[in-house]
């Protein structure tokens, strides 16, 4: 499992500067909950406030933010590893603002990435992750050391979960594994999928009173998204949803998660009730 003691040592030992850098992990318990989607949209409607930031494809070995962007990267981290290139050449500018740092799909060895067997990997990330005001992050699924050790690296952790039963079973999961390691760790829901406020009310009562009960911890509703077609077909085209149907149901609502993210300070990101972001979802 992670190694929190070498993750301090490379925090205290990284170049600093006086930005204050926000890392924003999103993840999710199984696969198919939307968290790539999530990622790659919440990146540009930050972007879109006048922040710079940094997408970081940490799905290793099975990178697809590229595909859902319309980009053909010509390296990815599996050459950083191999010490082919550095992180600055891999990354790839998606607007003036939103930069992309491409996992690498299929490469074997992006799967076996942790803080631990690639120390100097997550040195570089975390330089890199300093000269923007937002670093967002598309974790793989699951509870992998990999994913485990960028969750507990992160500012801040944004868990994405659907009502469906096996999907708040894991994005239970997820929280636990992070809390183990990371017991300070702001962590955040999003409800993606959802037909009506109901479902994403049932779905944080369920997931914060098992944290709260069992773990002992408060997690935040940060908000919700609704079931939109609008959603697979930017998938097809392979455009960012926010910029293919900017005022679709899911983008008005991806747009308030930003302005949630950007607004707040840390400590006051989440809202507080799920009919709260139902009714500004509702005003803008």
């Amino acid at each position: 499992m992670p190694d929190t003691q070498l993750l301090t040592t490379i925090r205290e030992t990284a170049p600093r500067t006086t930005r204050q850098t926000r890392c924003l992990a999103i993840t999710g318990g199984k696969g198919g909950v939307g968290k790539s989607n999530l990622a790659l949209n919440l990146a540009f409607e930050l972007g879109a406030l006048g922040n710079h930031v940094s997408l970081l494809d940490a799905d290793f070995g099975l990178a697809n933010i590229d595909l859902l962007c319309g980009v053909s990267p010509k390296f990815h981290l599996g050459h950083v590893i191999s010490s082919l290139k550095d992180l600055e050449d891999i990354r790839i500018s998606l607007t003036e603002r939103v930069s992309l740092i491409p996992g690498g799909s299929g490469v074997e060895e992006l799967t076996k990435i942790s803080v631990n067997t690639h120390p100097h990997i997550f040195e570089k990330l975390r330089v890199l992750e300093e000269e923007a005001d937002f670093m967002v992050i598309d974790t793989a699924a699951g509870i992998a050391e990999s994913v485990v050790s960028v969750l507990i690296s992160a500012t801040e952790v944004i868990v994405v979960a659907t009502p469906e039963p096996t999907s708040i079973v894991d994005a239970y999961a997820t929280i636990k594994i992070v809390l183990r390691y990371a017991p300070a760790k702001p962590i955040s829901i999003v409800v993606n999928n959802v037909v009506g406020i109901g479902d994403a009310e049932q779905v944080f009562q369920s997931l914060n009173s098992a944290v709260q009960n069992f773990l002992g911890h408060r997690i935040e509703f940060l908000g919700m998204i609704p079931n939109d077609s609008h959603i697979p077909e930017a998938v097809r085209e392979q455009i960012p949803l926010v910029q293919l149907s900017p005022d679709a149901p899911s983008s008005r609502a991806i747009r308030l998660i930003a302005k949630q993210l950007f607004s707040h300070k840390q400590k006051d990101t989440g809202l507080k009730e799920v009919k709260s972001f139902w009714d500004m979802l509702a005003q803008n």
